[in-house]
């Protein structure tokens, strides 16, 4: 029984830390907003900033499906082959996707 109750604790634990916390100041705030940039075109595309962790490939695979990264420039010409989902972009490629953006 004991064991029962450890194993769910600790996957509560888990659960609860695969969750984004939410920005400290206004310039992570502004680095989340520019890393969601919905690009006009024929399409939508959503991009956000991910980091190459585990815990961040599980928690966007569990709301988005798979995990692709693309460039700054394949996410401003929509290169990538299907934009049905946002794709995830590193920081410096979200760094680039704003200075082309002028932002």
């Amino acid at each position: 029984m004991r064991v029962l109750v450890l194993a769910a604790a600790a996957a509560a634990l888990v659960a609860g830390s695969v969750h984004a916390a939410p920005p400290t100041n206004a310039q992570q705030a502004g680095r989340d907003a520019a890393a969601r940039e919905a690009v006009n075109g024929k399409a939508e595309r959503v991009v956000y900033v991910c980091d190459r962790s585990e815990l961040t490939r599980r928690a966007f695979a569990r709301e988005h499906g798979e995990v692709k990264f693309v460039t700054a420039e394949q996410a401003l010409t929509g290169a990538a082959d299907d934009w049905s989902a946002p794709r995830c972009v590193s920081e410096v490629e979200a760094a680039k996707l704003s200075a082309m953006l002028g932002r």
